[in-house]
């Protein structure tokens, strides 16, 4: 099968990729034999800074290449010039579309809506089946922090957003989505499709291989705890909690615990802050793929901790730390807290609640037999239901089965029509 794959936001073969969703699923589709041609921008949105000055044809392999359509840029998040930005992505990707010979299957990340609408606009245009793919619950996204007195309004005031969620996804063929939770809130804008999950996994044996080398290369002090956040430091994450936690821990347990954070944003002066007062909190600032797994390898826990203002369900970084390893601490009240729970990987706690964060590192120090519990069981859940391998290979399963089923749904019209 010839299938293109549309993702604007993440990262690709000439980035630093680590371990991403769409590299992921092009490197499966591949293995199952299949062409892939993976259609993004030159723009990189978290670095705000383009690939490529023009458009640009990178090939991975004989059988994988990705293809960058020079698009406008942006500085800010929230500024309408990323909408502008999008729509003139959209406008530019179907105008390349139209080029070409039609593929077997698309397969194409949401967000953003205006991608979305036009090809699956153009998907049914030329009888090519759509799967849409939920990463993020746009538009709802754009009002999560706005209060619930005037939520009403708000949606109001986006509801073309929602007009257009909704022809988009009936226009789909199948809707596929990085949780359940994902698939229950696309439910609510689409007739009955055919739909399924696939979490946002990891290569769990380059992790590990990796893993095992720093791990034999360097000794960890077993007399410490040592907990780390990987990721945005942005104020949509809860770093104080994390910090507070620290400063209490440090009072009450000297030279027993130490926090690591790695990362960039506007939240690092207030970590620097705390770092003057305390002794166990080392800020490493933005590191390297293969520095952020030495980390890991000199880690006990891993931190998850989300201010529930986020519209997220299940994040990268819950197969990424348990890949290592890692328990988690996680405050997102999502279907994580089920994961967690019942597969004893980790613990969670409430945002910004700092007395249930201490509570759950003070069981792991208190007893050393539940943190080698829970690494175990780590390590076993992420590579039953976290190994990119697997989950990939079942998605580009789904994709070929919703091919299959929309030809024969065709054959069938085709049929009636001749009788």
């Amino acid at each position: 099968m010839n299938i293109w794959i549309i993702s604007l936001f993440d990262p690709t073969p000439v980035d630093e990729p680590a371990n991403t969703r769409f590299i992921g699923i092009a490197d499966a589709g591949v293995s199952r034999g299949h062409k892939i041609t993976h259609f993004t921008s030159t723009f990189r949105h978290n670095h705000k800074k383009h690939r490529f000055d023009t458009n640009t044809t990178y090939q991975v392999n004989d059988h994988y290449e990705v293809v960058y359509i020079r698009s406008m840029s942006y500085k800010r998040n929230m500024f309408p010039k990323r909408f502008v930005a999008h729509w003139d992505f959209a406008r530019k990707l179907i105008n390349d579309l139209n080029r070409r010979e039609a593929p077997d299957a698309i397969f194409i990340s949401m967000p953003p809506l205006s991608t979305i609408s036009a090809v699956t606009k153009w998907g049914r245009e030329n009888s090519v089946p759509v799967v849409v793919d939920i990463i993020d619950p746009w538009p709802d996204s754009f009002i999560k922090d706005v209060p619930e007195p005037v939520k009403w309004l708000a949606k109001l005031l986006i509801s073309p957003f929602y007009l257009s969620l909704s022809r988009s996804l009936n226009r789909a063929s199948a809707i596929s989505a990085i949780s359940q939770g994902y698939l229950s809130w696309a439910s609510n804008h689409h007739q009955p499709k055919t739909t399924d999950f696939f979490y946002l996994a990891v290569n769990f044996g380059e992790v590990q291989g990796l893993y095992k080398e720093f791990a034999s290369t360097q000794r960890k002090n077993d007399q410490v705890l040592r907990l780390i956040y990987s990721g945005s430091l942005a104020s949509s994450y809860d770093i104080p909690t994390i910090l507070k936690a620290a400063e209490i821990l440090d009072t009450k347990y000297p030279g027993r615990t130490e926090f690591a954070i790695t990362g960039i944003g506007p939240q690092k002066a207030l970590i620097e802050e705390y770092q003057n007062r305390t002794s166990n909190i080392i800020y490493l600032g933005w590191v390297t793929k293969e520095e952020l797994i030495r980390q890991y390898s000199l880690s006990d826990i891993g931190l998850i901790q989300h201010k529930n203002s986020l519209t997220q369900t299940v994040t990268y970084k819950l197969f990424s730390y348990l890949s290592m390893g890692l328990p988690v601490l996680n405050s997102l009240q999502s279907e994580m807290v089920e994961l967690i729970e019942e597969n004893k990987v980790g613990m969670n706690n409430r945002e910004e609640n700092t007395d249930e964060l201490v509570e759950n590192i003070e069981k792991f120090l208190a007893d050393p037999a539940i943190l080698i519990e829970y690494k175990k069981n780590a390590l076993t859940f992420a590579g039953q239901q976290g190994d990119s391998r697997t989950v990939y290979d079942k998605l580009i399963q789904f994709i070929e089965n919703t091919t299959s089923e929309q030809s024969a749904i065709s054959q069938e019209s085709v049929t009636q029509i001749i009788r």
